[in-house]
């Protein structure tokens, strides 16, 4: 085990510094783009919705906690699909 601690630094460089690379030359179709922009765009109205709904209750209550669950992984998820966006739609500069 002694000897992967010095590997593991370069090993996640490789992966941080290669995947960059890798996502300008493999980039998503313009309808798919469009649609993971629409998705993160509708998860955001989502948790604000929630989050509207979460300041006329009571904290604590069971319907308080519902609701930021909800908000919690609208925001989750909206943020995955942003990396994904982020690397496979934006143009390499």
């Amino acid at each position: 085990m002694k000897f992967m601690i010095p590997i593991l630094p370069l090993l996640l460089m490789s992966i941080l510094f290669g995947a960059p690379s890798h996502a300008r030359e493999n980039n998503f179709p313009i309808d798919d783009c469009d649609s993971l922009f629409k998705g993160v765009k509708f998860l955001v109205g989502e948790a604000d919705k929630n989050w509207t709904a979460l300041g006329k209750k009571s904290e604590g209550s069971p319907v308080y906690n519902e609701h930021a669950k909800k908000i919690q992984w609208s925001v989750e998820v909206a943020a995955n699909y942003t990396t994904i966006y982020e690397a496979f739609c934006t143009k390499a500069e």
